[in-house]
């Protein structure tokens, strides 16, 4: 279990993430008002023999069955090292039945658009403009062709990098081009041609460090409900600046195309309910999240959650050298889907609904 502490809502430490978040605007020439198309770009072009990147796609069609996509510049457990191109594909049907592939490249067929999204490895690729995209993936039996259009606010928080030393040369940044968006496309495979819509959603993550290096485990999780897409986040460092263990939250809550909040501060997570998981960790049944700032509140309650994935982060090492990893350290990955009770009252607006959420842990000790 974790003894981290939370954030205290206080002048002080609000000025603290203010003057913080300015300064590595500046260092990343951000507009704090706006996202632009660039940040969907090749971020880590100049540093790519140190650093990791990934454009992570999911989307949930309307005949129940989900599609995750992610196309890698490396595995996110190797920075320091030549490019590694590949596509993560990860289908579930209508059942529940899954597959997984990965879908590697020679690095010689990569490349990346350093003024958009515009990602390609080998015959995969993802191009958009924050406001729409078309992607292309076929392997492992199939054949994807998908339009994705964005339907909420793209989003970062605040300058959305977290540094994990003082210099502020090890970090791990991320943006949300599509907190929601919808979906249309065809599916090819055994079976034959389908035609998909549903609803979808698109971050974009880059760093130059191994993540278990400053972290020791993390929630994320987003859901669309009715009109409301929200975006959840806790990080629980392995002890920051001399001061522990710290949980950083963060916050997105929009209504159809208006921002209702991304005030991070007041965000507390309480979890109850342990049960033992895969890989020699553990996993909370019940994830209550609670956000308080005057009178205006948030509350989603998560239950049942449903794992869909397990999978072992340990480094991609020989076997012998894994299995001596793994004496001390059992680094995994759970994604889950889970029942959400939303409560809002928050900008003017008053709202209780309930639906479905996609969420992870991840976890690094």
């Amino acid at each position: 279990m974790s003894h981290a502490i939370d954030l205290p809502d206080t002048p002080e430490v609000r000025a603290q993430l203010d003057a913080a978040g300015a300064e590595s605007m500046k260092m990343f020439g951000l507009d704090p008002k706006v996202v632009a198309v660039w940040e969907d770009g090749y971020r880590s072009a100049k540093d790519e023999a140190q650093s990791f990147e990934w454009w992570y796609f999911d989307m949930q069609f309307d005949d129940g069955s989900t599609i995750v996509i992610t196309f890698n510049t490396k595995p996110n457990t190797a920075p320091n090292g030549p490019l590694k191109p590949s596509v993560l594909l990860i289908r579930r049907d209508a059942k529940g039945q899954s597959q997984r592939a990965l879908l590697e490249s020679d690095p010689g067929t990569f490349s990346a658009a350093a003024e958009s999204c515009d990602v390609h490895v080998g015959p995969n690729w993802v191009r958009g403009d924050l406001a729409d995209y078309t992607m292309h993936v076929e392997g492992d039996g199939c054949v994807i062709d998908l339009q994705l259009k964005r339907g909420s606010p793209s989003w970062r928080p605040g300058a959305g990098v977290s540094f994990f030393d003082k210099a502020k040369t090890d970090f791990l940044a991320w943006v949300a081009p599509v907190p929601y968006g919808t979906v249309t496309g065809t599916v090819s495979d055994a079976e034959g041609t389908r035609t998909v819509t549903g609803t979808g959603y698109h971050d974009h993550n880059w760093g130059n460090q191994l993540m278990g290096n400053g972290l020791d485990h993390w929630y994320w999780g987003r859901a669309h409900i009715d009109d409301f897409s929200l975006i959840f986040v806790m990080l629980t460092t392995k002890g920051a600046f001399g001061v522990g263990s710290i949980n950083i939250p963060t916050l997105y809550l929009a209504k159809g195309d208006t921002l209702l909040t991304d005030d991070l501060v007041p965000l507390h997570l309480a979890t109850s309910g342990d049960v033992p998981g895969p890989g020699h960790q553990s996993y909370p049944t019940d994830l209550l999240w609670t956000w308080q700032s005057g009178e205006e509140s948030i509350r989603f309650h998560i239950t049942n959650p449903e794992m869909i994935e397990a999978l072992d982060m340990a480094p991609d090492e020989p076997a012998w050298r894994r299995a001596i990893l793994h004496l001390t350290q059992h680094p995994m990955y759970y994604d889950f889907n889970a029942d959400i009770a939303l409560d809002v009252d928050v900008a003017g607006v008053k709202a209780s609904v309930t639906g479905r959420t996609l969420y992870e842990k991840m976890m690094f000790r």
